[in-house]
Order: structure tokens, then sequence, then C-alpha cells
């Protein structure tokens, strides 16, 4: 008794529960919202675009330090540890003209050593001043008995073949005599100088002891010969000033800002990949928000982000100028204020140049990671070809046989290589900017390029003009680059083609009609024929296409309308037998009308996606038109307000819930007022309190599910679009969505699914298009469906506990049943009837086939009903062909 009380009331509170939530349904499908318009629309979308990257780069703290502390790091260590070009030049080249070449030979220019000594007389003092002196140098000494030091040292050779190459680079032999005293140095031939350093040992030993006096030393130096410049051709001036060049590898630190600049654009690309390819973006789009203001919030974050880091890098670069100790390295040119802040406004010029680059490059890659890569190896390995072809520019100039009074070919041809690098490249661009900084800062090497390139540059050049050394042309270079980006961005979004482009600017009506014959000739398939034969379609599938053919009024009453739709793909290759191309959905005709729910069904394959594609306008049809409440869909540039349910979760993963749900209601236009109201009450009614603030990324797969049906619904769109969206859903969480789509209907929602439930479109739908190989194999209400395809109807039986096994064998004899469930009490059977496929049978006559059927059975209570969707000819239905396509 107790137990079904406590049955009682539990099912008792169910039921309340879903009253509430029936009752919160009809609330929030029902409720009038108050939708902001014009200029404060356009700002609250901006406003929200920006938030929305605000809190992703909170989120995302690591991809933010790296931005910002990457960059400054790099800077720091550039300035504090890159020695000055003509540091580099004496360290690399062998070169007669560097001042300052000079080497002082003294046994610890090789430390660590050891010196092998032998002496013929234990007591010799030349031995004793040598042993003095070579360990004042801090120099291993071994000092040996035999004579014979070559065959000593060799001997060692057959220990260890590095001992032998880096141990020993000097031996002293002292043969003291009656009359004559022999000194003999034995030196390494790997290292330079060893043979001068022993011999000016030998020399030091040998004054020490004669002077009576360690005190005593020579000293020998190594050095070049300078010739004055008065007396040499500007080609032998070339080799004392190379670092003048914007060369590898004497141009360091142009290059190395080049390879910041490219850092941090590259971080800044995971963003806007990351939400192309999750498809965040389209479904953002898809709240009537243009693409155009979605790339301008972007522009306008990325672009603050890149100042600050610019500013920042600007004051690290000034405070390296005055600090640093070496009055020689490049970083001092920045101590002026002209330097300094061109070298800010070249930043500024860059970010705005290379971000509309970045954003169109950020279509190609599919993966984030690997974007963020190639983006960066791309540009740094653009300057590094670019210093390579100032490289050979330099050096073909400057050989012996070029021309002394013309630029030759070979420097020509690179000098416009890297000027279409740099046309192409803004980071390229930037880097021979900061050259050009450099160079003009510095009169002589103006004047040591002036005479090996055959230019006439001048150091008194404006900083803005547009000859070198000057940025002028820089500078325009990067205002073009703006213009070009953002035009081929634009083509890009707006599938576009730049040979299009071009020929609808030279003739548009020939180019429309060349393209229109182009795809009829490439496609063999009959059904691109300007007439198509429909005598093969099911009668309520060319009904409905004749109907929508001839009655211009479905255009303006009907919610959707699909005319003749058309999709194609081309082929893989080797995959094209006879046409290359597959028709994915094959001139497909419905209508959909306010205030219902319009169902696709279909296998795998059969065409149900493509045209969900097509009907958001995610992509363009090959033929036919799509009209949403009236418009033609690809000429209102998504201004159609509709709600979309993707297949696959299309979320910003590092949002929360509430996070989302409030970003979707202040994109589609909400009041402010409204939004937190909507929000909680969309949470509520979705089953996702528990998850108000947990992440996207974070939520398993069915209530991602839900977050993205509570987005489709927000706001109450004219239309929604639900692809599949009981997917992952639990029993009783599908369940609950079903009620919400009911409701939503019944509030005037029209709305288009896909599935691959029968129960789903009969417990939803009012009308049922089923789909196989891009075409309706039948199409119609749910009634009329059944009326047409079912076979026989369903009966349930209720009879007493004692005749169940009775009722059974009974039921066995009878033909054309077949019994499908058996509870305690409760059977259900089938009756195959195929006149039931053209007629349905009366309440009546079921009734009295069912009483005859079990006349000796004592029956509680019979239902009989008419066959469900799932008893439908599945084989007929729900098999598709697979053809291996090219997206």
């Amino acid at each position: 008794m107790r137990g079904e009380l406590v049955e009682e009331e539990t099912n008792e509170i169910k039921q309340n529960q879903e009253k509430s939530k029936a009752n919160l349904a009809k609330t929030v499908f029902f409720r009038n919202h108050n939708h902001i318009t014009g200029f404060y629309l356009i700002w609250i979308r901006l406003s929200t675009f920006i938030i929305k990257r605000w809190i992703l780069s909170r989120r995302q703290i690591f991809v933010l330090f790296g931005f910002f502390l990457g960059p400054l790091l790099i800077e720091i260590l550039t300035i504090s540890t890159l020695p000055s070009p003509k540091d580099i030049q004496a360290s690399l080249l062998q070169n007669e003209r560097v001042k300052d070449a000079q080497v002082t030979l003294i046994p610890s220019i090789y430390n660590p050593q050891t010196i092998v000594i032998h002496s013929n007389e234990n007591d010799n003092q030349i031995k004793g001043y040598l042993k003095n002196y070579l360990t004042n140098m801090n120099a291993n000494i071994e000092e040996i008995s035999t004579n014979n030091i070559i065959d000593y040292i060799l001997s060692r050779n057959n220990n260890s073949y590095d001992t032998y190459v880096n141990k020993y680079q000097m031996g002293f032999s002292i043969d003291k005599r009656s009359t004559l005293v022999i000194f003999n140095v034995f030196f390494s031939t790997v290292n330079y100088h060893t043979m001068a350093t022993g011999l000016s040992i030998a020399t030091t030993c040998l004054f020490q002891y004669y002077a009576n006096s360690s005190l005593k030393s020579i000293q020998t130096i190594n050095q070049p010969i300078l010739t004055s410049s008065a007396s040499v051709t500007a080609r032998a001036i070339f080799y004392d000033r190379i670092y003048c060049f914007d060369t590898v590898p004497l141009s360091l630190l142009n290059f190395i800002n080049s390879f910041i600049a490219s850092i941090f654009i590259s971080i800044l690309a995971l963003n806007v990949i990351r939400e192309r390819i999750s498809h965040s973006k389209d479904l953002q789009l898809l709240t009537n928000t243009s693409k155009k203001l979605y790339w301008f919030s972007n522009f306008l974050y990325d672009l603050t982000l890149c100042w600050i880091v610019s500013a920042l890098l600007t004051i690290i670069v000034k405070i390296g100028s005055v600090v640093h100790p070496n009055p020689e390295v490049e970083v001092q040119i920045y101590k002026g204020t002209e330097q300094i802040s061109y070298f800010f406004l070249l930043y500024v010029m860059y970010s705005l140049a290379s971000l509309p680059f970045m954003y169109s490059y950020s279509f190609i890659p599919e993966s984030e990671l690997i974007g963020f890569i190639m983006f960066l190896i791309v540009n740094v390995f653009a300057c590094f070809f670019d210093m390579v072809l100032g490289f050979i520019a330099v050096f073909s100039q400057a050989s012996p046989s070029s021309s002394t009074d013309k630029m030759g070919t070979t420097t020509q041809v690179m000098l416009i290589l890297r000027l279409i690098l740099a046309g192409f490249f803004p980071t390229v661009n930037f880097k021979q900017s900061l050259f050009n900084i450099r160079l003009r800062s510095d009169p002589t090497c103006v004047s040591v390029i002036n005479s090996i390139m055959i230019t006439n540059y001048s150091s008194d050049e404006p900083w803005t003009s547009l000859n070198e050394p000057g940025i002028g042309l820089q500078l325009v270079i990067f205002t073009v680059q703006i213009v070009v980006w953002w035009t081929i961005l634009t083509c890009i979004e707006n599938r576009v083609k730049i040979g299009q482009l071009i020929c609808c600017c030279c003739n548009r009506k020939e180019h429309m009609t060349i393209d229109r014959k182009r795809k009829q000739v490439n496609s063999n398939n009959s059904t691109m024929a300007l007439e198509w034969n429909d005598s093969k379609l099911d009668k309520d599938v060319r009904d409905e296409r004749r109907i929508i053919l001839n009655n211009r009024e479905l255009f303006t009453s009907a919610v959707v309308l699909a005319r003749d739709l058309v999709q194609q793909f081309k082929k893989r290759k080797g995959k094209s037998l006879f046409s290359p191309y597959f028709t994915a959905v094959d001139h497909l005709n419905f209508y959909v009308p306010k205030q219902s729910c319009f169902g696709l069904l279909g296998a795998n394959g059969a065409g149900k996606t493509t045209t969900f594609r097509m009907l958001i306008n995610d992509i363009q049809p090959t033929a036919g038109e799509i009209i949403i409440n009236g418009k033609k869909i690809n000429q209102t540039k998504r201004n159609i307000g509709m709600g979309f349910c993707p297949q696959f979760d299309w979320l910003i993963e590092d949002l929360n819930v509430a996070e989302t749900l409030t970003l979707f209601a202040r994109l589609k236009g909400l009041s402010t007022a409204e939004i937190p109201i909507t929000c909680n009450e969309m949470i509520e009614l979705f089953d996702l309190e528990p998850y108000r603030n947990r992440e996207v990324k974070n939520l398993s797969g069915g209530n991602k599910r839900k977050v993205s049906a509570a987005v489709a619904f927000m706001a109450n769109p004219s239309l929604v679009f639900l692809d599949e969206p009981t997917t992952g859903l639990d029993a009783g969480a599908k369940r609950k969505l079903w009620s919400a789509i009911r409701a939503a209907r019944d509030a005037g929602l029209t709305i288009i699914m896909t599935s691959h439930s029968m129960e789903e479109c009969e417990a939803l739908c009012t009308k049922i298009g089923i789909m196989k190989s891009g075409q309706f194999i039948c199409l119609g209400n749910l009634q009329h469906l059944k009326n047409r395809f079912g076979k026989g109807y369903s009966v349930q039986v209720k009879v007493s506990r004692e005749k169940m096994n009775e009722f059974q064998q009974e039921l066995a004899t009878i033909t054309q049943t077949t019994l499908e469930q058996i509870f305690v009490r409760l059977a259900g059977y089938d009756i195959n009837d195929d006149n039931t496929l053209t007629e349905t049978p009366s309440v009546s006559s079921q009734s009295n086939l069912n009483t005859a059927t079990v006349n000796q059975v004592s029956v509680i209570d019979c239902t009989v009903s008419t066959c469900t969707l799932d008893k439908l000819d599945s084989d007929q239905f729900m098999s598709a062909e697979s053809i291996d396509i090219r997206l």
C-alpha cells in the first residue's frame, strides 16, 4: 500500500513537472520579443563580437601570454646579445681590411693544451726559463726523457685521435752542447699561428736566458696591413663594408624583427581558423549578422592587440638604444626621435596590411595548429629568401667581371624579384622598411651602396620620399596591400573567383551566358537539360513540382519554397566513368507552409545534408532557386530570420552555456532588458541549469545538442532548421525536446528537420519527404503516407493473465498476422493487408476482424490503429547510393 502511494506521488510530481515545462514552453514561444534595429543593433553586434574575443582571450591564457611575452622576450634577447654587423663580419670573413684584426701570439690562445718539453740536461737554465714562462701562461707541461718528440706525440694518436689533434699544439727540444745550443720548435698544422707562436715562445726564453731575467719578454703580434681608402677601388671598399647591405647573415636585427612580427600575426590566426573549421563562424552569421561586421570586429580587436605589442616593442628598442654599451650595434640608430617614431609607424602599417592577409589565408588550413605553423614558416622563409636575393644581387654586382658604370642584368632581376616579394608579403616589406631606416641613418653605408650598386641614394633624402633610402615606397606598398587583401577577402567570402570578377567587370552578361553553357556542356546528365522530364517521379512528388511551377502565390504565402533545386559536385579523379560530376540533389521541389514542421528522411548519402546546406545559404545551388519568406536567399545576404541546429555542434567551445546563449541573443537583436530573462528560460526549458557556467567543450554530446537547439530557438525566429536534433540524446531528453519542438510549432514557428528516425518524424512532422539519390520518392502528410504505403494496421489487445497463452495459440493460426510485443496483460500484433496500400480500412471493419480472430478468448480491451512510419517499406525508402565525390 505504501509503495503504491509513493509511486502515485512520484507520478504526480512528474506530471506536475511536465505541465510546468509545457507551460514554460508556451510562455517562451508565444512571447513577442522586442528587437532593436538600425545603428544601435550594429553597435550591439560589434560590441558583442569584441566581448566574445575578450572572453576567449582570457580563457586561452597561454595563447595570450605567448602573444605578448614571446615577441617581447625575443626582442630583449636580440638587443642584449646580438653583436654589431662589423663584429659579425669580422667573425665570418678573413678580411685583411678589417680593423682591429690583429692577434697577439702567446701560448694561452690555445688553452687548454699540453706542451711537450725535452732537454739533454736536467739543470739546463734555458729549460727553467721555458717551464716558468709556460706555467705563467697556464699551459700543461709534459717533460719527456726521449729526444724524439714527434714519435712521442704520434704514439698518442694510436690511443685517441681527438687527443692528438686538440691536446698537443706545440713542443720544444733544447740540446745544449759545449759551444752550441740547439733550440727546436715543433708545431701543429691544425690551428693557425702555431708556428709563429712557437717561435715567439722560443725567442722570449732565449731573451730571458741571456738577459738573466724572467721579467723580460718579446711580444709578437700578427697585424694585417691596412691600405688607405684613397688608394683602393670601390670593389675593395666593398669587402670592408659588406655589413652595409641587406644580406644574410649581416642584417640580423631587421630579420629578427620581421620574425617577431610574423609570430604575433600567426598567433592571431588561431582564432579565425578555429571558428571557420568548427563552423561557429557560420552559426554566428546565421543570426543575420553581416560578414563585414564579423571581420571588422575581429580586425578592431586584433589591431588593438597588435598596436599594444608594437608599442611595447618600440619602448624596448628605445631603452636598448640608450643603455647598450656598444656604439656600433644596430639598435643604436634608434636613439633618434625620427628613427624610433618611424619604427613604430612601420609596425602599425604592417599590422594594418598583415591582418587582412592573414584573414584571407585562414580559409586554407584544415587545422588551427598547422595553420599557425605554416603561416609563420611561409613568412619567415619569404624574409630569408629576400635576403638571399639581396646577397646574390650585391655579390653579382661586386664581382670583377661586372660593369662599373651600370647595374648588371642579374642584379636587376634580383631587385625586381625582391620588389615582387615585398608586394606580396607584408612581412618582407616590413623588413625592407627597417633596413631603409638603418641605411638612411648611416651616410657611410649610403656612399658604399652608391659605389657598388651604381645608385644615386642620398642620406638627406626625406623619410617619406619614394626614393631610396626613404620609406615612402614601402608605405605605399603597405597601403596597396591593405586594399588588395581586403578585396581578396571579400571575394572569398562572397564566393567570387578572381577570373569571374575580371570577366564580370568586362562584360557581365556575356560571362554569365558562357558560364551557364559551360555547366550544361560539362554535365552529360540529362537532368541538366533546360526542360526536365518528371514522369519517373512518384505521383505526389510530381504533383508538388507542378503546383510550385504553376502557382505563383506560393512564392509569397509559403515560408520555404524550393524549385527545381540541383546540386552537383565534382567527382574525385578516377571515379568518373561517364560524367565528371555527381548529382547530389536532383531537381528537388517542395514548399513548407506557415506553422508546420517539414521532415526530411533518408539514409546517409540521400542528399538531406546537402539540401540543408543550400537552404541555409551555406553553399550555392548549381541550378534552381530557394525562396524563404518571399526572398531569394542568394540575394538577401542571409537576412531571412532563421535559427539553425546543425548535425554537428557549431558552438564556440571556450564559452560557457550562459555566455553562448547571451552571445546569440545579442546577435539576434533582443533588447537588453529581455536577454537575461530569455536566456534563463531557455536554460530551464532545455534542462541546462546544472551546466549554466560550464564551458561547452566540457559538456557531453547530448548536452551540446541541447545548447545547439536552444540557440536555434532563441528569439523565436520565423523559420528553424533542425539537422538531426536528437542525435546523442537519451530517451527522456529526446521526448522533452520533442515537446519543445511541438510547442514552437504550435506557437507559429515553421520548422524543417532531418532525421533517421521514423518515430521522430511521426511525432513532430506535419509534412514528410523521404529522399533517395537526391530526390523525393514519397512526399505528403503523415496520414497520406500511411494510406499509400502502409501495410495493414496494428492491434493492441488486453486480455486476462490466464488467457494470454490461449490467445497466442489462437493468433498463431491466423495468417497475415505478426506478433510484435507481449506484456503482462497486453499483446500487440500487426495485420498485413495489401489492400491498405490504396485504401484505409474502416475502424469498424478492423474491429470486426479482430473480434472474429479472438472470439474464443475473453478480451478486456482492444485498440486498432493504422501502421506507424516505422512499418513502412524500409527497403524501398531507406537505401541509398554511395558515390565518391569532391566537396
